[in-house]
């Protein structure tokens, strides 16, 4: 995948819209109307903890992803405002999805420094509607409507969360609403939410990799200069248009932005065409001149570089680059455009008589967020030796690492639960290790317990520390 444009591909429930993640569906209300009735509304209050489903992308019950906001609806005394989780959990082939699948692994600046998107980063919100709204670097302006669903069927309140007249995304892709039987129990609501975004952070992948040859920001202007004849070597790239949707053509013309310096902050746009068979950039040709400037992130530390006076063509684009200079590289960064959109999106209730329909598991939630919620590290002796660089717990306790083992070999996945007062249970999923059972107990800062894997009739202990 190449960097120029790649840093755009996200799972498949981000959508195509980010600023649609940050509203909260804490407290396990929801809400829509209903085609056809005229279903009591009410606005949100706090209440139990509770969920509301952001995107639940579905094949079968070995294949899904479950993405939702989980809170325990307590207001702070201090602030007035509530916290809540972006929660993610996901089967493949009926194997836990991994946590760098799940979550991007993009970093986004904040005054603290660059941070990752994960389970236990805390978000926060306003009581009622209108609120207001954080999520990760994000913050928005919105309204939402809970709506009690109770006693209606099944089908035709999916459907709802479907409806392309109403929502931007639907937040239930891949179900089949009308294959659906039964009605929804007693605290069954939908949640509409209409947000728009007001501030978006600069963003990077390190996996989207780095301008060549530069190391600095200064080195970047220095090495493209105003060329005579633009090329897709002597301009840099500002990404495709499209992103990863494509033209909807093989030759793509007029598709990648790139960009020169002149002097006194000129910035020279240059419009290429792009082939999707080859990834080959040809045929540039000036697109208009606009300005680049040098600033800081919000860390106050970390140089970057922003542009304007951009050509009228890239208003397509969701995003406006962004280069990042940190780690003795320049990034290709990126900034999210300001935009709204609408969901409706299942309770917890709602949820919990969907996920038995389908077969599967609903989320777990405790009355506060977990104790052990972060990143943690963990190894393991015994019959098999082995260690997992990564492992995260979110904010429900849910818990889900990456690991290798240098006895029987291979890599795999553990999954579980750590219960309020510490008890923790999981399982190892996929290679040689796959089957194996960890059990045992955290405290705020390290675990430790005994495993067992029945089919190799092998034994050990386990330890972990938290980051």
């Amino acid at each position: 995948m190449h960097s120029q444009w790649s840093h755009r591909i996200r799972l498949s429930f981000l959508a195509a819209t980010v600023m649609a993640l940050a509203a909260c569906g804490g407290g396990g209300d929801s809400g829509s109307s209903n085609g056809g009735t005229t279903p009591p509304v009410t606005p949100p209050s706090a209440t139990a903890a509770g969920y509301t489903v952001r995107a639940f992308s579905f094949t079968d019950a070995n294949n899904y992803r479950l993405r939702y906001y989980y809170s325990s609806n307590v207001v702070d005394s201090v602030t007035g405002l509530t916290s809540y989780y972006d929660e993610r959990v996901g089967r493949s082939a009926g194997a836990p999805v991994a946590a760098n699948v799940l979550y991007d692994t993009a970093l986004y600046e904040s005054a603290t420094g660059w941070q990752t998107f994960s389970g236990a980063t805390v978000n926060t919100q306003t009581e009622g509607s209108p609120y207001t709204t954080t999520w990760g670097g994000y913050a928005y302006n919105g309204t939402r409507v809970d709506t009690d669903v109770s006693g209606q069927t099944l089908s035709s309140v999916v459907l709802q969360t479907q409806d392309l007249s109403v929502n931007t995304v639907s937040t239930t892709p891949g179900v089949n609403a009308v294959g659906l039987s039964g009605t929804l129990p007693a605290g069954a609501k939908l949640r509409t939410v209409t947000v728009t975004s007001t501030t978006t952070p600069v963003q990077y992948r390190v996996a989207d990799g780095t301008v060549s040859g530069v190391s600095t920001l200064a080195g970047l202007i220095a090495a493209y200069p105003t060329p005579a004849s633009p090329t897709a070597v002597n301009t840099a790239s500002m990404a495709r248009l499209h992103s990863t949707a494509g033209c909807g053509m093989t030759l793509c013309p007029a598709e990648a932005l790139r960009v020169s310096f002149g002097a006194t902050g000129v910035a020279n746009f240059y419009l290429c065409d792009y082939d999707t068979s080859n990834f080959t950039t040809t045929n540039c040709t000036a697109a208009g001149s606009g300005n680049y400037a040098l600033g800081t992130a919000i860390d106050g530390v970390t140089p970057i570089m922003t542009f304007s006076g951009l050509p009228a063509s890239t208003s397509v684009q969701a995003f406006t680059r962004v280069f990042v200079q940190r780690n003795g590289v320049i990034y290709y960064g990126w900034k999210d455009k300001l935009s709204t959109a609408t969901t409706t999106r299942l309770n917890k209730a709602a949820f919990e008589a969907l996920a038995v329909a389908l077969g599967i598991p609903a989320p777990t939630i405790d009355s506060a967020p977990s104790a052990y919620a972060g990143s943690w590290s963990a190894a393991y002796v015994g019959g098999d030796t082995g260690s997992c660089a990564s492992v995260s717990i979110d904010a429900t306790g849910y818990i889900l690492g990456s690991c290798t083992s240098t006895g029987l070999g291979g890599t795999f996945i553990v999954s579980g639960q750590v219960s309020s007062t510490g008890v923790a249970s999981f399982v190892a999923s996929g290679g040689t290790s796959s089957g194996a059972g960890f059990s045992g107990s955290f405290t705020s800062t390290a675990g430790s317990g005994p495993w067992t894997q029945p089919s190799n009739s092998i034994s050990g202990t386990w330890t972990a520390v938290k980051h």
